[in-house]
């Protein structure tokens, strides 16, 4: 692998990363755009809407917009893995929900499998070493090829879930699922804890107990990022700040403005009505890139 073979455009952001340095908590983070994670060694765990895998020298995982998930890595052992990150514009108009379909909406598909091993089976390393070796070329020639690397890792993966079936995501431990779900569902909604804890017949304290232990964090910070990621993209969309507060379920715009920059590191007017990029609009979800991914 070649650490040197890194791609930073505006809709799309490859490379190949390793890191020695143990964390004692999962980097979580959420974000508007796919992302996909191809794994090659080291021990880590990860964390994705409450769900934790072990991934295993190639395996691969799927990441949806918007979907809350991290990593932490154990012990000194080299964490060796691939990520690719993008937005659908890269993708051809006539293909994109096909090259997409592989990937699922948490809020709608909680069956629907986002975890594979053993993916050298189906010839999915050839993939990443073929956008290793276009993001060593100059950039004229980069720019014709990169669409092409992707729309063709996109439609193996297609290809790797149809020849295996749709799966299922592991079971969640009760009721984490579904206060996730409720939570996705009513994003722009007022939700307090009193609401939660009498909707699932639980106690509050016993209710953050557990969905930190499931998620790696609390109710109140998971439904920040959600919010934030979903104002993001409504910006992006040419919505006002005010609006996109009030659509994502800010109460008042001052606390949406805190949260947004506290997670994003700017101010939310630098996003209204840009196109999607990765390279402007990521924020500090990339901050930490060589670590976190």
């Amino acid at each position: 692998m070649n650490r040197q073979a890194y791609v930073n455009k505006e809709q799309v952001r490859f490379g190949y990363n390793e890191s020695e340095t143990p964390t004692e908590e999962y980097a979580l983070h959420c974000h508007n755009f796919y992302e996909v994670y191809f794994f090659l060694d080291g021990d880590v765990d990860y964390l994705v809407e409450g769900m934790q895998y072990k991934p295993t020298p190639n395996s691969l995982l799927l990441l949806s917009p918007n979907v809350f998930h991290g990593v932490k890595i154990n012990g000194s052992r080299p964490y060796k893995r691939f990520s690719i990150h993008f937005h659908p514009d890269i993708l051809s108009v006539e293909r994109r929900v096909f090259l997409l379909s592989a990937f699922p909406a948490f809020e709608k598909q909680t069956g629907k499998k986002i975890y594979y091993e053993q993916v050298e089976q189906f010839g999915i390393p050839a993939y990443f070493d073929a956008l290793e070796d276009c993001a060593l070329k100059d950039t004229a020639l980069q720019e014709q090829l990169l669409p092409v690397c992707v729309e063709a890792l996109l439609a193996r993966i297609v290809s790797m879930s149809d020849a295996t079936g749709t799966g299922l995501r592991p079971p969640s431990p009760d009721p984490i699922t579904g206060i996730l779900l409720y939570l996705n569902r009513h994003l722009k909604e007022t939700i307090t804890l009193d609401q939660l804890s009498e909707r699932f017949f639980l106690s509050k304290h016993h209710m953050n107990k557990v969905f930190r232990k499931a998620t790696g964090t609390t109710v109140f910070d998971y439904l920040l990022h959600k919010r934030v990621t979903l104002a993001q993209q409504l910006l992006i969309e040419g919505s006002s700040a005010q609006q996109a507060a009030a659509e994502a379920g800010f109460g008042d715009y001052s606390s949406f403005y805190r949260a947004y920059t506290k997670i994003l590191g700017h101010s939310p007017l630098q996003d209204r009505g840009v196109l999607p990029s990765l390279g402007s609009n990521a924020g500090k979800v990339f901050e930490d890139v060589n670590l976190r991914i």
